[in-house]
């Protein structure tokens, strides 16, 4: 029994690995849009904190979409794992890197476990298989 009860926790991990793992390539993928279309449109260096947060919001959607589809079960709960696990990668990043202010923190926190949850109720109640 031991041995099912491992196998089943490392099925759970590995469900909030993946998502988060897509999250953050939709995040660096919608990044790197956003830089080339700031670069071609000639964009203020205002616009890039806003972009990176849409970007970062969309993460954390496309985390609780996948966890949703995946489990079929306990989106709110689900989706702010994924949104919490995002935010924390984010949070950790901004302190290493010397850029946390913490101003943002609340609407910063609010937002992903908002996106995180919206994606995996989304995801718990599609219909059919993507």
């Amino acid at each position: 029994m031991v041995w099912g009860d491992c196998l089943s926790m490392k099925k759970k991990i590995f469900t909030y690995i993946f998502s988060a793992v897509c999250g953050i390539l939709t995040a660096a993928a919608l990044t790197a849009l956003f830089a080339a279309l700031a670069f071609v449109l000639q964009m203020k260096r205002d616009m890039a904190g806003g972009m990176a947060f849409i970007a970062f919001i969309a993460g954390c959607f496309v985390s609780g979409l996948l966890c949703g589809l995946i489990k079929k079960r306990g989106g709110l709960k689900i989706g702010a794992i994924c949104g919490g696990v995002l935010l924390i990668l984010s949070l950790s990043v901004s302190v290493i890197s010397g850029n946390f202010t913490g101003a943002e923190l609340a609407a910063k926190t609010a937002a992903a476990l908002l996106a995180g949850c919206t994606g995996a109720v989304i995801g718990v109640n599609r219909k059919s298989d993507p």
